[in-house]
C-alpha cells in the first residue's frame, strides 16, 4: 500500500501537536503542585485537616460535568484522582492501611479512595486495620462494609461499634471474580483457593465447571492467588489487580454468578467532616425494650423527611438477644435536618454512636 509524503506529513504533524500538549500539561501540573503546597500550608495555620473528602469529591463531580461527551466520566474520575493524590502528597505524607497481602479487593479500593501517592500498610486482620489507625500508625484504613448479594461484613460492624474512629468517606468497587492459574486448562486444576465470600459469590460456576474439585478457603483472594502461584494444579478465585500483582494468568474471566456484583469500603480515621452539601451519615443504635420502640427512634427521620438508604440489625455481643441497628441516612449531622432529627433519635434510644458524616461514594470503580 502506498502512502503519499503529505500523509505521514500530517501523521508527524498531529504527533508533534500531542508533545506540545503534553509539555503544557506538565507545566499546568507542575503550577497545580505549587499553588497545593501553598494550600496546605494555609490549612496547617488555620488548623484544617489535610485530607478533605467532601473538596475532592466536589472537583470529580464539577471536572465530569465539565468534561460532559467528550471525556468518558470514568477517565476523568481516574486521571484526575491521581492528579488530587498527587497534589495531596505534597502537603502531607499518608500511610493508609488495608486488609493484606497486596494485590487484594480491599488494596484496590484504598487505591481507589486515596489515589496511588500514599504509602499502603497492608495487615492481616480487619482488628489489625483499625489498630494501625488507633495507634497512629497509619492515618487513615480501609475496611470493607457490605456486598450488593452477601450483605454486611459484620466483623466490621463489630468494630465500629467499639473504636473511637469514624467514618471517613466510602467508595464503591465492581467486584469481577476471576479464575487465576497457572494451569493451561481447567482439566489440570485440582483444588480452588479463595476467600469465603468469593467463593460463595461464584458457587454455582465452581460447581457447574469444576465438579468435584474441592474449594479452600483463605484469609483474602490475594493470599488465594499467592497459593495459586506457588502450587501446581491449584487455582484460585480473585480479581484482575491480585493476577497483575503475582504474574498469574487469568484461565476464565467473569466466574462470579451474579454479574452486577458491587462492594461497598469505608474509608477510617481520627477526623470530623465539614459539610459537603452532598453527604451521608450512619449511625448505630440500640432499642429499648417496649411497643413501638423502633417506630419512635425512626419517627424524627420521617416528620423531617429525612431518607434512610439503609438499617440493618446486628446481634450485640454484651448483651444477649439484643440487637444494634446499623443505619445510613442522608444528609449531614451538622446541618439542617438532621441537626434537628438526631437529637430526638438519641433521646429515644437505649444506645446511640454516631460514626461520622462524610461525602456519598461515586459510581464503583473497576
Amino acid at each position: 500500500m502506498n502512502h503519499s509524503d503529505s500523509n505521514w506529513q500530517e501523521f508527524h504533524k498531529r504527533r508533534s501537536e500531542i508533545d506540545g500538549i503534553d509539555e503544557a500539561i506538565l507545566k499546568l501540573l507542575a503550577r497545580r503542585q505549587t499553588v497545593s503546597r501553598a494550600i496546605g500550608n494555609a490549612k496547617k495555620e488555620l488548623e484544617l485537616p489535610i485530607m478533605d473528602p467532601g473538596r475532592e469529591g466536589h472537583v470529580l463531580r464539577r471536572l465530569v460535568e465539565i468534561g460532559g461527551e467528550e471525556i468518558a466520566p470514568d477517565a476523568i474520575r481516574r486521571v484526575f484522582r491521581e492528579i488530587i493524590s498527587a497534589c495531596r502528597s505534597v502537603q502531607e505524607d499518608m500511610t493508609i492501611a488495608y486488609l493484606g497481602p497486596p494485590g487484594t479487593f480491599s488494596h484496590q479500593a484504598a487505591i481507589a479512595f486515596f489515589g496511588q501517592a500514599p504509602a499502603f500498610q497492608p495487615v492481616d486482620t480487619l482488628d489489625d486495620v483499625f489498630a494501625a489507625v488507633e495507634k497512629d500508625v497509619c492515618q487513615d484504613g480501609v475496611v470493607p462494609i457490605e456486598n450488593a448479594y452477601e450483605g454486611a461484613v459484620s466483623r466490621t460492624l463489630d468494630l465500629l461499634y467499639r473504636s473511637p474512629l469514624r467514618i471517613q468517606g466510602e467508595t464503591f468497587l465492581r467486584i469481577r471474580h476471576h479464575l487465576l492459574s497457572r494451569c493451561s486448562t481447567l482439566s489440570e486444576v485440582r483444588c480452588v483457593y479463595s476467600h469465603p465470600m468469593a467463593l460463595a459469590q461464584c458457587r454455582g460456576w465452581l460447581r457447574s465447571n469444576l465438579p468435584g474439585v474441592p474449594c479452600r478457603e483463605t484469609s483474602s483472594t490475594a493470599a488465594a492467588a499467592r497459593l495459586a502461584s506457588e502450587e501446581a494444579g491449584a487455582g484460585a478465585v480473585g480479581g484482575q489487580f491480585a493476577a497483575m500483582h503475582l504474574d498469574l494468568s487469568i484461565l476464565v474471566q467473569d466466574i462470579q454468578d451474579y454479574a452486577d456484583n458491587v462492594t461497598r469500603f469505608l474509608a477510617i480515621g481520627k477526623r470530623e467532616n465539614r459539610p459537603s452539601g452532598h453527604d451521608k451519615t450512619s449511625v448505630l443504635f440500640s432499642l429499648r425494650h417496649r411497643p413501638g420502640s423502633l417506630y419512635e427512634v425512626l419517627e424524627p427521620l420521617a416528620r423531617h423527611g429525612i431518607n434512610m438508604t439503609r438499617i440493618e440489625s446486628r446481634p450485640m455481643k454484651t448483651k444477649t438477644w439484643e440487637y444494634l441497628f446499623f443505619a445510613d441516612l442522608e444528609g449531614h449531622e451538622r446541618e439542617t435536618p438532621l441537626r434537628e432529627a438526631l437529637p430526638v433519635m438519641d433521646e429515644r434510644c437505649a444506645f446511640v454512636k454516631r460514626l461520622g458524616s462524610y461525602p456519598k461514594g461515586g459510581e464503583p470503580w473497576s
